[in-house]
């Protein structure tokens, strides 16, 4: 791959334009690094002075190499440490397009335009009476430490759509392409032969798919009553 970092400007540059959030501790980690790498270039004038012409062009390769590899081995730590931290859309859409494991959530009271089921105060909507989708099912499901709730409408025609809603702090969007509705973001993706859509509520994530469903549609829906945020 052309675009593979090859020096240690390009690790550490790789690492700070990196999507996925790393526990803080390993950012400052490698922060520190940067540090020690800049502090021993400094000295590195004076310490092949004293050996002289006994430090020859492959032992300096040799130390660079080894300054590389150190930050290589963090860069993988970040990487791979908060793997397991972050919930990605592609996740979300999975639990989305699953079977249900519990009855429908009810109408959170007449002429409501909510259900009770919800996730951090976040409520799922009624759609039966404006747009003939009625919850058929829920479940819920805890994957890298977030607990995700699913909430799953048919229409009259049979076609089936899932909306889940994440708890917790939403990871960054990024991928797909967006659609603007009333001046908030939708973020659209084909997804395990589905279509997507993801955006922002109050600050959590929210993932709408269907099979066989148009965006537009999916995006009428998730744009309905209370709007989404930036995402």
């Amino acid at each position: 791959m052309n675009d593979r970092p090859r020096t240690e400007a390009e690790l550490i540059e790789l690492v700070r334009s990196s999507d996925v959030r790393a526990p803080d501790a390993l950012h400052r980690r490698i922060e520190e690094l940067v540090a020690e790498r800049s502090s021993s270039r400094r000295r590195r004038p004076l310490l092949w002075a004293g050996l002289g012409t006994w430090a020859s062009p492959l032992a300096r390769r040799a130390g660079a190499a080894a300054a590389l590899l150190a930050v290589t081995v963090a860069v993988l730590a970040i990487v791979l440490g908060s793997g397991g931290r972050s919930l990605s859309v592609q996740q979300a859409t999975a639990l989305t397009l699953s079977q249900p494991q519990a009855p429908a959530p009810a109408e959170s009271s007449p002429r409501s335009s909510e259900l009770v089921a919800a996730v951090q105060g976040v409520h799922f909507p009624y759609w039966e009476e404006h747009f003939g989708w009625r919850s058929t099912g829920q479940r819920t499901d805890t994957v890298q430490g977030h607990t995700v709730m699913t909430v799953f409408y048919a229409n009259r025609g049979g076609q089936r759509i899932g909306y889940a809603i994440v708890a917790g702090t939403a990871p960054r969007l990024s991928g797909g392409s967006v659609r603007w509705r009333d001046g908030h973001p939708y973020r659209l993706y084909t997804l395990r032969g589905a279509q997507s859509v993801a955006w922002l509520r109050h600050g959590r994530l929210c993932v709408l798919s269907g099979r066989d469903i148009g965006a537009g549609t999916l995006i009428r829906l998730a744009s309905w009553g209370e709007r989404g945020s930036a995402a």
